[in-house]
């Protein structure tokens, strides 16, 4: 493996994981989000990087993109039954960007903010040839919803509609027309911050969906050491035509949630709303995709930054 792509996003992180140790009072590297013990509570840190014409496209409105950039994170505190309070925000700015440009971002990003009582503690600026946007955001919990913590001959749930995101991207990209939600939903993803307390008191695992459905739920099956059969029928699928039920499932910035549940729990969480039952966890170690009884095996399982 002579280069990163060669490693892999994954195999990237695992390496990093392995280099530096992990502490024994904290929960590290592997999860949606760090977890620190401290007195009664969990504090729970992320961190995440957008780039101009990686993660956005150059016109991205500057009111979405501030939208998007809280939403990103609030969404991996949530998935760890968390609620979000502090954040650092650093930008990496082209000094030849509008400050009208700027002006909209920082108002936007503020009222987001304030919508969800988060304050801003500090961060960096710099320059470079485009925008990036690194946030790294801090909420708290009294009980982590972690990805190890799922068990065999459980329920497997996700929250919402998926695959809007990825048709909204592919439309963009390809400059056709689509729906005002699947814009919306990729331009200006709103993290599942309205469901995470009816959610906590049934989940026993839980991930946000990001980078694909299949390839968050690998992500809980090799943390909790379990398989999970996954009914490609059952799940709530964007009716766009521009992309196949497949893609729909791999491509990823949905940021929905993805969670696990005792059996016994199936009617209450039902009757949450915008929930479906997708699928049940066993021993296979492995994920296995059903398409009305026949398996599905997709070419990629979701989207990766090598």
């Amino acid at each position: 493996m002579d280069t990163i792509k060669d490693l892999g996003e994954f195999g990237l992180i695992e390496k990093i994981k392995n280099l530096f140790e992990q502490p024994k009072d904290a929960l590290g590297i592997g999860d949606d989000c760090a977890v620190i013990p401290i007195y009664d509570k969990n504090i729970l840190v992320t961190v995440d990087t957008l780039i101009e014409n990686i993660h956005f496209f150059s016109n991205h409105p500057m009111d979405k993109l501030a939208y998007k950039a809280i939403n990103i994170n609030i969404s991996d505190i949530v998935a760890c039954g968390g609620i979000p309070r502090w954040a650092f925000l650093s930008l990496s700015l082209n000094p030849e960007m509008k400050t009208s440009s700027l002006e909209m971002f920082l108002y936007n990003l503020q009222i987001n903010f304030s919508k969800n009582n988060i304050f801003l503690l500090g961060g960096n600026t710099t320059k470079d040839d485009k925008l990036s946007i690194n946030i790294t955001l801090i909420g708290e919990t009294d009980k982590p919803i972690l990805r190890s913590s799922a068990k065999e001959n459980q329920d497997v749930y996700v929250t919402g509609k998926i695959g809007c995101a990825a048709c909204g991207f592919w439309a963009l990209k390809n400059n056709v027309t689509e729906s005002n939600e699947c814009l919306e939903r990729f331009l200006a993803p709103k993290a599942r911050i309205d469901l995470i307390d009816k959610i906590k008191p049934y989940a026993t695992a839980m991930i946000d969906v990001s980078d694909g459905l299949l390839q968050d739920a690998i992500h809980i099956c090799t943390s909790s050491n379990i398989g999970m059969n996954i009914f490609l029928e059952n799940i709530n699928l964007c009716k766009s035509n521009h992309l196949s039920d497949i893609d729909k499932i791999t491509l990823g910035e949905d940021y929905e949630l993805l969670f696990c549940a005792e059996k016994k729990y199936r009617n209450s969480i039902l009757k949450i709303g915008d929930i479906k039952l997708i699928g049940q966890t066993n021993n296979s170690k492995k994920l296995t995709i059903y398409d009305n009884d026949n398996i599905v095996v997709p070419k990629q399982y979701g989207f990766t930054h090598f």
